[in-house]
Order: structure tokens, then sequence, then C-alpha cells
């Protein structure tokens, strides 16, 4: 990523495009911008190798702003990172495009609202939080889950049932990321309270 970053940023300043100085600036803008929407990317390559661009990109926009705040589980290697959110993907779109949308569904997508909001913000060996960004990201991740649950719902009463499915998926996807820190986490608290 930070060779491709370096690339682009380079050729800008060859074109005269930007300036040596907001070389760094350029950088990070170019960096986030692709952290950004590489899941989009990502999941919408998926969904139309499944032959469902719909079912990727529906199943990645809740995961993309909850995730985010939410934090989680995080690959330490970059191709670790593509090749396990791909299959992730791969699975969540294909069990998204066969998942009927039920009660079942509807209480897995409520616990798994709840764990966000209760375990959330989970931090990251790479990005330690401090207090007032865990308490951000916290409210962050509160008022993502209800938007999108509401939305969950507008969606299901309108009969859109794909969406539904997709976004409950991709609510599910975020709170399973957290559940290896949440493990960790309950057996070190178990550990200390022996």
């Amino acid at each position: 990523m930070e060779k491709c970053t370096d690339t682009v940023v380079d050729w800008m300043i060859r074109c005269n495009v930007i300036n040596e100085a907001d070389k760094e600036l350029y950088k990070y803008a170019l960096h986030s911008l692709l952290l950004l929407v590489s899941p989009l990317i990502l999941a919408g390559g998926i969904g139309f190798g499944l032959g469902s661009v719909k079912h990727g990109v529906a199943l990645i926009f809740p995961f993309m702003f909850l995730r985010k705040f939410s934090g989680g589980y995080h690959a330490k290697k970059l191709h670790t990172c593509i090749m396990g959110s791909g299959f992730l993907l791969f699975l969540c779109i294909m069990v998204s495009m066969h998942m009927q949308c039920d009660w079942k569904l509807a209480i897995a997508t409520g616990i798994a609202s709840v764990s966000l909001i209760a375990f959330s913000p989970i931090d990251n060996e790479n990005r330690r939080l401090d207090t007032d960004e865990k308490r951000t990201y916290k409210k962050i991740t509160v008022f993502c889950v209800i938007f999108f649950g509401l939305l969950d719902i507008v969606l299901f009463l309108l009969g859109k049932y794909i969406y539904t499915i997709c976004f409950s998926v991709g609510i599910l996807l975020t709170a399973g990321l957290q559940a290896p820190y949440i493990v960790k986490k309950m057996r070190k608290s178990t550990k200390n309270g022996l």
C-alpha cells in the first residue's frame, strides 16, 4: 500500500499537480482514500463474480461504517488481510444470497447489535485509543448500530428483503470480527478472577 501511494504521489509531483512540500499530506490522504474504497471495490468485485454486485455492496455498506469505529480483529500483514477479507466477504455474500429473511436473522442481528454496543470500541495493537477517542468511537458506534438497525427494519417493512438480509449480514460480520477479542478478554478476566 505504501509503495502504491508513494508511486502515485511521486507521479503527481513530477506532473506538477502538487508541491514536493505537500508530499506527506497527499500520501496520507491517498492512503486513507484507498482504505475507504478498497472494501467497497473488493465486495463489489466478489459480488460481480458471484452474479450479484448489489449483495456485495449492500453487505459492505454497514460494515464499512461500523467497522471503522467498533474495531475488532486486524490481520498483521496486508496480504493476509486481503486474502482473509476476500474469503470472509465471499462467504458472507454467498450466505446472503441463500438466506431467508426471517425471525432467526432478526434475533441474530439484534444480538450482534447489542454486542457491538456493549463491547465497542476494541483497540488495535497498532493504534491504541485514548479515553476521549474511546468515548467518541463508542458514541459513533451506538449511533451507527441504531441507524443501520432502524434502516434494516424500514427495508423489511418496505419488502426489500435482499437489502435487509445484506445489512443484517454486514452487522453480523462486524460483530463477528470482535469475537476473538471478546473471548480473549473474557478468558483473561476469568484467569485474573481465580
